[in-house]
């Protein structure tokens, strides 16, 4: 094994480099997609869920906040552990306000000329995890996109948002000065 390939495979610098530039890019795409997921929320805050809604108006805010500004917050690597909670925690609610109560299962494929009814079992498998075409009459047809960003939670709050963010400079600066 050459001397630079060693090092590459081995160094743990270059793999806490090579993590946090990973956990960099997941950061910006989800936390991007996050944003962009709640900034329409943003635009009636109080009543995205529209009129009668179960959900009281605040929570409705609470939920559309943690989306957006959660969002914008893991782009730029802030407050990630508080940005996070506010996710996971508005994407598990999603699932169980606006999937399980409709019937939504965790994969609904996309199948033309399936566009009407609940969707079709598709290879066997349980309706509750996929369905072919059909529409939700009430939720997003589907909760897989909620899970992934609850598996990015986790993953966020287990390994931190990485060395290339605001919270590892804020943390950096301030062990400096606590040592000065």
């Amino acid at each position: 094994m050459t001397h630079t390939l060693s090092r590459i495979l081995v160094d743990p610098r270059t793999a806490d480099r090579s993590l946090s530039t990973g956990l960099l890019v997941l950061r910006v795409l989800t936390g991007g997609l996050m944003a962009l997921h709640g900034a329409g929320k943003m635009v009636t805050p109080f009543t995205w869920m529209g009129e009668g809604a179960p959900v009281p108006g605040v929570l409705q805010f609470l939920g559309a906040a943690a989306e957006f500004f959660g969002g914008l917050a893991w782009m730029v690597g802030v407050a990630t552990p508080l940005a996070t909670l506010g996710v996971a925690v508005t994407m598990l609610v999603g699932i169980v306000i606006a999937h399980i109560p409709f019937g939504d299962p965790f994969i609904r494929l996309s199948v033309m000329g399936l566009t009407t009814g609940p969707g079709e079992p598709f290879g066997g498998l349980p309706t509750w995890l996929v369905r072919a075409g059909g529409r939700s009459a009430g939720g997003s047809g589907s909760s897989e996109l909620a899970t992934l960003y609850i598996a990015v939670s986790v993953l966020l709050l287990t390994a931190g948002p990485g060395r290339f963010s605001l919270d590892a400079l804020l943390s950096r600066k301030l062990a400096a000065r606590a040592t000065a």
